[in-house]
């Protein structure tokens, strides 16, 4: 079993499920997002992937963990609402198409970053929060370089970084 797996898991057998939405999935309604698909990399038991598929997206939701996306299918499965889960790392999946939307909370990887954004439709948006230090370093980000890694063709319309992490909303024009 994927070591990261059992570390995700360790962790959710622990906590209850919350399933609320991140700010982001408000912020991505309210900037537009054309029509299509929603991709959620590094998703665990997202409240956004719920958000988004009652707001009648088709969503795409990727984890490691089979515990949490057991329980994120549960709960899309009470509420009348389908998700996509896809049980992979997120370094090995490769999305299918493209996505209205391609997002990640709380993750970071540069490969898998680069990935996400040529996963985005014309027209549509990255949405990416991942932790932040000054430093870097393997898993965390320095300030601005979340747009500073985009490729060409993305227009940021959005970029904070707190003291814990960054986040980022860009368009894809071209």
């Amino acid at each position: 079993m994927h070591p990261d797996r059992l570390r995700w898991n360790a962790r959710y057998e622990t906590t209850p499920p919350d399933f609320v939405p991140h700010p982001f999935a408000a912020e991505a309604l309210r900037a537009g997002i054309p029509d299509g698909r929603v991709l959620e990399f590094a998703c665990g038991r997202s409240g956004t992937a719920l958000a988004f598929a009652e707001a009648g997206r088709d969503v795409v939701a990727v984890d490691v963990s089979d515990l949490a996306l057991g329980q994120l299918a549960e709960e899309a499965s009470r509420r009348g609402l389908r998700v996509e889960c896809v049980l992979a790392d997120a370094h090995a999946y490769q999305p299918e198409g493209e996505f209205a939307l391609v997002m990640a909370i709380r993750f970071w990887d540069p490969d898998v970053y680069a990935t996400a954004c040529q996963a985005v439709a014309s027209g549509g948006l990255v949405q990416w929060e991942a932790l932040a230090d000054p430093g870097g370093g393997r898993w965390r980000v320095r300030p601005g370089e979340l747009s500073a890694r985009l490729p060409e063709g993305f227009l940021v319309l959005s970029e904070q970084t707190a003291s814990d992490a960054s986040r980022l909303t860009a368009r894809r024009v071209r």
